[in-house]
């Protein structure tokens, strides 16, 4: 099969995503359990994955595992694949993933579902449980789409609600223990508390938490890609967690509570890994970098360590009520990173949804930005949230055109989805003639500003992930069906088509509005405990 995948090389965008050679891979021979970690997306979107790196390490340091990875292939290598029969493979030995023990995949967008369907199709892995023998790999998902596991039901063997390291070792523990016997397998992992299996429903499951970020793996042996991926630099999870309460915020209200890693564990870890790859970036990643209560003191040490060896200290995101230009100009001595934002609304509705920042702060922030010669920040916002009136974007657009006075603005406007598990859970998602008449409201006040540069998420992208967010177990036959219609790549606008989905809901009799609408506890995913 290799000799195949070879030939095909030549003629496919970026073949470097099918190479599987990069810089610190782990080659190992069949061991007693051997797991294909995946992400549905192409290898540029999966590789810029933590989550993905960390349990890649953690099953390869074991001696009676092997780890290796794979991808969604882009379009253009699937249409070869399905010509020459080659089925989805590991990057490493280029194995079929159908001869694994494990399939895990990690979900973080429901704008993937279709996307892991297409991936058991192309490895030869029936779609649904029910029909999977001893013989087929356990298909196990995680991440942040685990915490509504019911869409995706009849698809998945078992779901990791929570942080997977936490769990990753018995999992293969077991695997090990009744290999060969699907149900023993499948019995003794629904034994685990943040652990879902489909096939034996419980009332209660218990989201897998790591205690002490300190003592959590860290994959200092790094992958270097051999391609350019979306984050390509060294990711250090610094603070895991968010401590603010937004309302309407899935990610800290799903991954809390806030802990910390220390500042001599942060520097320790960056020594090893820059030797181990040579990166010249250093990203600090955390729900709210500004948060941590040593931030100084990693920035300073972090400076002085790396700042002769030309390595550049990046957030990839910040509060404003966090954010000190003292750390911004700290972090300039030796690379100059952009600002970015998230104001979500007025001020007025921004207190009330749980970010208590004022207007004031955010212009002396667009000022300080202008004096240590910033040439722009970049502005998000929200349309749609919960007793949002009029006048709340007549204090949008006030504080836009106010922030373009001192500095040029870029803004990006997305709708409001009420997530499971936040405190805005069961409230509605606006209509298709709400969203247009408040896009047309902005739109018309700031098309004349040249300093301001602004885009709207598509009404419709985001209404697909509401409606699959809060969906129950009716939408996996909508999921199918639309899969079936050929979707897939549906967080690339060039294949998004929305049509698809109104179809499906049309041929299933289903009424989309039912997940759309205003909803009431108890709500279906609230036997996840978070």
């Amino acid at each position: 099969m290799e000799k195949k995948i070879e030939k095909i090389l030549p003629y496919v965008k970026n073949p470097a995503r099918y190479l599987g050679k990069e810089i610190n891979i782990y080659i190992k021979e069949k061991k007693n359990v051997n797991f294909a970690l995946g992400y549905p997306d192409v290898y540029e979107v999966g590789m810029s994955s933590l989550g993905i790196r960390i349990l890649y390490g953690i099953l390869n340091e074991r001696d009676d595992c092997k780890c290796e990875r794979f991808f969604s292939p882009w379009v253009d290598f699937e249409e070869f694949m399905k010509k020459e029969k080659i089925p989805l493979f590991s990057l490493e030995t280029k194995t079929p993933i159908s001869q694994f023990d494990v399939v895990g995949i990690s979900l973080s967008s429901e704008l993937n579902y279709t996307n892991f369907l297409n991936i058991l199709e192309l490895s030869n892995i029936p779609i649904f449980s029910i029909e999977r023998k001893n013989e087929d790999p356990i298909v196990i998902v995680g991440g942040n789409c685990s915490f509504n596991p019911l869409p995706l039901l009849p698809f998945v063997d078992a779901f990791v609600i929570g942080e997977g390291e936490e769990v990753i070792n018995q999992i293969i523990d077991i695997v090990k223990e009744n290999r060969g016997n699907r149900i023993k397998i499948l019995e003794n992992l629904n034994k685990i508390d943040s652990i879902f299996v489909p096939l034996f429903p419980k009332e209660n499951v218990k989201k897998a938490v790591v205690k002490n970020l300190n003592d959590a793996y860290f994959p200092t042996k790094y992958l270097v890609p051999l391609t350019d991926i979306i984050h390509d630099r060294i990711t250090i999870e610094i603070m895991r967690g968010c401590g603010q309460g937004c309302k309407f915020c899935q990610a800290g209200s799903c991954w809390r509570p806030v802990r910390i890693r220390n500042v001599e564990k942060i520097l320790e870890i960056a020594k090893i890994t820059y030797r181990n790859t040579g990166y010249e970036e250093i990203s600090l990643l955390s729900f709210s970098s500004g948060d941590h209560p040593n931030i100084d003191s990693i920035i300073d040490k972090l400076v002085e360590e790396f700042k002769d060896k030309k390595v550049s200290i990046s957030f990839p995101s910040l509060r404003i009520d966090t954010f000190s230009f003292k750390l911004a100009l700290k972090i300039k001595e030796i690379k100059k990173t952009n600002l970015t934002f998230a104001p979500e609304t007025g001020e007025n509705l921004r207190k009330k949804i749980g970010k208590n920042i004022g207007d004031e702060e955010l212009l002396k922030l667009a000022m300080e930005a202008r004096n240590n010669q910033y040439r722009h920040i970049k502005l998000y916002f929200m349309l749609g949230l919960p007793q949002e009136r009029k006048q709340d974007l007549e204090d949008v657009v006030k504080l836009i055109n106010e922030v373009s006075r001192i500095i040029k603005v870029n803004v990006s406007f997305n709708t409001f989805i009420p997530k499971p598990h936040t405190f805005f859970e069961g409230e509605r998602f606006i209509t298709k003639d709400e969203y247009e008449e408040k896009r047309n409201f902005i739109t018309e006040k700031l098309k004349k500003n040249k300093f301001v540069k602004f885009n709207f998420q598509p009404y419709e992208v985001s209404c697909v992930e509401c409606f699959l967010g809060r969906g129950d177990e009716k939408l996996a036959k909508i999921i199918y069906r639309v899969w079936k219609e050929g979707a897939k790549f549906e967080n690339w606008k060039e294949f998004f088509d929305f049509n698809k989905w109104k179809k499906g809901f049309e041929e299933e009799n289903i009424d989309m509005n039912e997940y759309l609408e205003k909803m009431f506890s108890p709500y279906k995913w609230n036997f996840i405990k978070i």
